[in-house]
């Protein structure tokens, strides 16, 4: 309660003590009148200094004691001269006063929720009823039977207490609304219900002819007066008619008094019929209430229910409307021609484009101009379809910058409807999402590293010009380009110096290449060129000398002046050869141009063929591996990028050779595959490194990665093969993940499915190796069992080179996370890059910057695992 309040309140209390003990006289009678002037002085100053919204309320209020001074003014002077004091000029400035008061309090009550459909009215109607019959009772019924009392004198008596009754019915629903935690609306109330108390003995005793100066009743209106002026020095005077929230409409307490209200007259009027008592006036009155009150009631019930159902309403509208209104969507309600009536928020966080300026424009005016015909369509089709009809497409629309979006277009034809009459068209953008797609996309079909055709683009190329080669036309033809001795700059310089003279050479065959024809990069060092009806093998000749006579020209990396030079084979296709057939003979002229010496270009012939014993013998070689124990595995560890533990290693098969050393896998492995020895060194390889993990796992959580092939997933009994050497080895299944390419998940989908579920089944990893390489879409991951999803490292690579790069990482690593797949990044190699992978929330890594191959047994010593 406010300062100010207080001390109103307490000059009320010191000016009835005053009152008592002055004698009975003028000065005494002058407190009276100088109170309702002090309350009057106090609403004018609160309304100034609060400025309430509504100030009506506040001037009748004031106009009510201003007219309670003079009534107190009238009577005095007619007291003092002897003259009759009732009915008077001072009982009708009581009767305006009174009824100032009830009118300033129903403006004052009236709130946003109940008395939006005459709730509140209502209340206070049956309120004020009950209380009037009550006032009736207790004032007029007793003088009924005296046939002395004029009828004037009974109606003086009776209005004054009844609209002060009516007034205290209000003040109190304030009050109850406020939950008495506001000042103002229990000050007014008790003021009020003070003056209405004064009223009701006051007319008793003027009914009485007792009624005179210096007594209880006469000083009651002094705190009356003085309270309801502190109410208005309150703060809380501004929230007198706060809103009622929903769930007060059918409060406990609310409920109760109105049902006490609403049964009074009938209760009354009860007791008077069965008892015999009171006058027939006072019957009719009470039936008359009683119905009053019934109708009352049933009004404010039905208007209830309209009002709960048009909330109910109000707030499912409302709540759609905010999630328009926060949606990045843009929410377009147009009409059957496509003009916009209402625009979303989206339209503008999305296009730039400000929701006013668009309101009576056609919704194609967004949309490019390539796609405008399309878009009228769908949006003419949509209204064809009838109320209910939907349509979907995908179209570009235009920021304000110019700059186009792709989006994703819903239109449904809401045309007649009740909540909704229109079209509502929802454009959601997918730019992200399809520039995703086709940088995958290019990624199936391009190399990354040099942005060349890729070896699927070249195949299917190459199957197309041999299917459509007409009779007459030059035939087509293929040149195989493998780099001489490419291995030493990578040996010598590092791998991201050799990755920069692949793109150079790359540009370079780019560079001899002609309008139609496909360059590609098959893998490692390999590259191939397709001519198609240009020329046939004189053109292919020339091509091949301009491209070694460009090789000749060094290239500067790395503070170096490098030169690189090819081998190239040259196969023409004859009628009814086949892809593989035309791109062998290519690769065997390239072999036999190395063996001529490199840097030389040989045209395969028939005879060639005879020099593959070469790869025979080296098949033989590979066949009694295992038996000569010349395979052996090395483990790169796999690191935590959280917590930097080794938490396992990847197992790296290596092949001693006699008499030609060290040989890599890159040259084996595809000779293995062709030979059918991929299955039994595959068995091999996942026998020790299994035994190796069943070491580890004595010492912690440790994990074993193996890459299988897909010969060794078709084979029917690889899943028991793997189930067997698990349970010899006493090796939990889930340390074990299986590593397969991304190509081979693609290719062989049909044929490994069900050997991959049945490995998940039995615990196993399942881990895609080189993602980002090939073409695997972002279905392939949701429809198949993959645990692991290995970063190429060609992605790492330019990490901390190429925005684009990072940027394209990110989304893979958010995907795999929304996935809960696990990532594990390859080939780090420089501190910028495992930043950069830290950063993107990349899980797991491997790479020379954390550790190289390792033994076994220095794997053991050096991360104490085993």
């Amino acid at each position: 309660m406010a300062t100010r309040s207080r001390a109103l309140i307490g000059l009320a209390a010191a000016l009835t003590a005053v009152y008592f003990l002055l004698p009975a006289g003028a000065a005494a009678e002058a407190i009276r009148v100088v109170s309702p002037a002090i309350a009057v002085g106090a609403i004018l100053v609160g309304v100034a200094q609060f400025q309430p919204a509504r100030t009506l309320p506040w001037a009748l209020i004031a106009l009510s004691m201003g007219l309670l001074a003079g009534a107190n003014i009238v009577w005095a002077a007619l007291f003092f001269r002897d003259d009759d004091t009732f009915p008077s000029a001072s009982d009708a400035f009581h009767l305006v006063s009174a009824l100032a008061l009830v009118v300033g309090l129903l403006i004052l009550s009236r709130d946003a929720v109940s008395d939006a459909n005459g709730l509140g009215t209502i209340e206070i109607a049956i309120v004020g009823v009950a209380a009037g019959l009550a006032v009736w009772l207790a004032v007029v019924e007793p003088y009924l039977a005296d046939g002395q009392l004029a009828v004037g004198d009974r109606i003086w008596a009776m209005l004054v207490p009844m609209l002060g009754a009516l007034s205290v019915a209000i003040a109190t629903r304030m009050a109850v609304q406020s939950q008495f935690q506001a000042a103002a609306p229990t000050l007014m109330m008790v003021g009020v219900t003070l003056m209405v108390v004064a009223d009701v003995l006051r007319s008793v005793e003027e009914l009485r002819d007792s009624y005179g100066a210096g007594g209880i009743v006469a000083a009651l209106v002094i705190p009356a007066s003085l309270i309801i002026g502190a109410a208005a020095l309150d703060p809380t005077m501004t929230r007198m008619n706060r809103a009622v929230e929903i769930g007060r409409l059918f409060g406990f307490g609310r409920v109760v008094w109105l049902s006490v209200a609403a049964l009074t007259p009938l209760t009354v009027l009860l007791t008077l019929l069965v008892t015999g008592l009171g006058t027939a006036t006072t019957r009719v009155l009470a039936a008359l209430c009683s119905v009053v009150v019934v109708v009352l009631a049933l009004t404010r019930m039905w208007r209830l229910v309209a009002t709960v159902q048009g909330l109910t309403e109000r707030r499912g509208q409302d709540r759609l409307a905010a999630m328009v209104e926060h949606s990045s969507d843009v929410v377009l309600l147009v009409d059957a021609d496509g003009v916009i009536r209402y625009a979303s928020p989206g339209l503008a966080s999305t296009l730039g484009h400000r929701s006013s300026d668009w309101s009576g424009r056609s919704v194609i005016d967004l949309v490019s101009g390539d796609d405008r015909d399309a878009a009228a369509a769908e949006l003419r089709r949509a209204v064809s379809l009838g109320r209910g009809g939907m349509v979907k497409f995908e179209a570009s629309l235009v920021r304000v910058d110019g700059e186009r979006r792709r989006m994703e277009a819903t239109i449904a034809n809401l045309l007649g409807g009740d909540a909704v009459d229109g079209v509502v068209a929802t454009f959601r953008d997918v730019t992200e999402q399809r520039n995703l797609e086709r940088q995958l996309s290019h990624r199936a079909f391009h190399d990354e590293l040099t942005g060349l055709a890729n070896r699927a683009l070249f195949l299917d190329r190459m199957d197309h010009a041999l299917r459509v080669v007409r009779p007459e036309a030059d035939p087509v033809v293929v040149l195989f380009v493998d780099l001489d001795d490419f291995k030493s700059v990578n040996d010598a310089l590092g791998h991201g110096v050799g990755d920069q003279m692949l793109r150079a050479i790359a540009e370079r065959i780019r560079n001899v290449s002609g309008v139609g024809d496909t360059p590609a990069r098959l893998g490692g060092d390999e590259f191939a060129l397709l001519l198609e009806d240009r020329g046939g093998v004189d053109r292919a000749l020339d091509v091949a000398e301009q491209l070694l006579a460009d090789l000749h020209e060094p290239v500067a990396l790395a503070g170096y002046d490098l030169t690189v030079l090819a081998s190239v084979g040259v196969a023409v296709a004859t009628p009814g050869m086949t892809t593989a057939g035309l791109l062998r003979d290519a690769d065997i002229a390239m072999y036999e141009a190395k063996r001529a010496g490199k840097s030389q270009i040989k045209i395969f012939d028939p005879s060639m063929r005879l020099s593959a014993s070469r790869h025979l013998e080296f098949r033989s070689d590979l066949a009694n591996a295992i038996e000569r124990d010349e395979l052996r595995l090395v483990y790169q560890p796999i690191v935590d990028l959280r917590s930097h533990r080794v938490i396992g290693a990847e197992a790296l098969l290596r092949w001693d050779h006699p008499t030609r050393g060290q040989v890599p896998p890159s040259e084996f492995i595809p000779i293995a595959e062709r030979a059918g020895l991929i299955v039994p060194i595959g068995k091999w390889t996942l026998e020790q490194s299994i035994s190796a993990a069943t070491r580890w796992q004595a010492r912690g959580p440790q994990q074993v990665s193996v890459n299988v092939s897909a010969a060794q997933i078709r084979s029917d009994d690889f899943v028991e093969h793997v189930r067997a050497t698990l349970q010899t080895h006493r090796l939990d299944p889930s340390r074990l993940t299986l590593e397969i390419t991304e190509t081979m998940l693609v290719e062989e989908v049909e044929s490994t499915s069900g050997n991959l579920a049945e490995l998940r089944a039995l615990g196993v990893l399942i881990g895609i190796d080189d993602f980002g390489t090939g073409y695997c879409s972002l279905s392939y991951l949701q429809r198949f069992p993959v645990d692991v999803v290995k970063i190429d490292r060609q992605f790492v690579e330019e990490l901390d080179e190429h925005p684009r790069t990072a940027s394209l990482a990110r989304m893979i690593l958010q995907l795999t996370s929304g996935l809960e797949i696990m990532s594990i990044a390859e080939g780090i190699e420089r501190p910028a890059q495992l930043r950069a992978l830290q950063e993107l929330g990349c899980d797991m890594g491997q790479g020379y910057l954390l550790s190289e191959p390792l033994e076994a047994e220095e794997l053991e010593r050096r991360f104490g695992v085993g």
